[in-house]
């Protein structure tokens, strides 16, 4: 499979503290110093178009506390060969930040949303419950300003929001977003449990038994959700069966970490210290492409089923980007 996406950590620094991505808090974050420059991302998005990459996501921890974040959107959107520009946030800036995005080059927006309970959205993310509604607002003004399509990630976790995929359904009906449910990853830390993961093949059973069938339909995506109409409503959903079903086959995707690693899986941990190489005193933009290049041979060899089987992930979500 040809990498054609690219996802972009901004920063590290979040301010939720989601339970499954910083289950032990943090005691530090990366220097700012040692975080890469919007320049430097740029440069490197430049050298991977070479390659064939068309399609740029930023994600974090949450990319919007980056100050000036418009400015890497506008960088990147403005290269030749970049087809699309998205980003994925936590949605608590998103409704002061939507517009400014949009005009920098953004075309759409993935916001982070575990439940649609005010009081479990404090717990799961350590927040203040009326960050919920400033969330809300947010996927709001994204729709207004044209930021399409508006996507709801949900992580399922069982005892915690199992019995509200029901009122996903309906959130996904009343403002016209498609709420893609994903399955809990054992990634970095040790909230993952047998106890607390759902397959989505039940979820798929409980949209059947009480919404109606699931009807295949395309979706603007680079990623590896499948999406449905729900027959009888207005609703559509998506699917991550990240755990359950692998799709390692069929990944073209590639993570470029806030702190300028190259993590050619999301489950492995070889990574390639592009900083390094931008950084150095003999660096040439035709280096980095051939380095590049080789990375992307070597992506072929690594086996994401065998690391996910054995847990091979040491970093805690937030600092991949996901």
């Amino acid at each position: 499979m040809k990498v054609r996406y690219l996802r972009v950590s901004l920063t590290d620094r979040c301010n939720f503290r989601c339970k499954y991505c910083m289950p032990n808090g943090v005691k530090e974050f990366i220097p700012h110093e040692e975080i890469l420059k919007y320049e430097e991302i740029v440069e490197v998005v430049k050298a991977f178009t070479v390659l064939g990459v068309d399609s740029v996501r930023f994600t974090g921890g949450e990319p919007l506390v980056r100050r000036k974040v418009e400015e890497v959107v506008r960088g990147v959107s403005e290269l030749p060969f970049i087809k699309d520009v998205s980003l994925t946030t936590n949605g608590f800036f998103l409704k002061e930040k939507a517009k400014s995005l949009k005009e920098a080059g953004l075309k759409r927006v993935n916001v982070s949303l575990d439940t649609l309970n005010p009081e479990k959205f404090s717990y799961i993310t350590g927040t203040d419950p009326s960050s919920f509604y400033r969330v809300v607002e947010g996927i709001e003004e994204a729709l207004s300003v044209g930021l399409s399509p508006v996507k709801v990630n949900t992580v399922l976790i069982k005892g915690f929001n199992d019995s509200e995929i029901g009122d996903f359904i309906k959130f996904s009906e009343l403002y016209g977003v498609e709420v893609r449910f994903i399955e809990l990853m054992p990634v970095g830390g040790k909230f993952f449990s047998h106890e607390n993961f759902i397959p989505i093949s039940k979820v798929k059973d409980y949209i059947r038994e009480n919404f109606g069938e699931l009807i295949p339909t395309t979706s603007y995506k680079k990623g590896p959700a499948k999406s449905f109409l729900v027959e009888g409503t207005k609703a559509k959903v998506g699917f991550i069966p990240s755990v359950s079903e692998h799709f390692c086959d069929s990944c073209n995707r590639v993570r470029l970490t806030s702190d300028g690693k190259l993590r050619l899986c999301l489950m492995s941990d070889r990574e390639l210290d592009l900083k390094v190489l931008l950084r150095s005193a003999s660096y040439s933009f035709e280096k980095l492409v051939s380095v590049l290049k080789e990375a992307l041979i070597l992506k072929r060899g690594i086996n994401g089923i065998s690391a996910l089987e054995s847990l091979g992930c040491s970093r805690k979500m937030f600092t991949i980007g996901g």
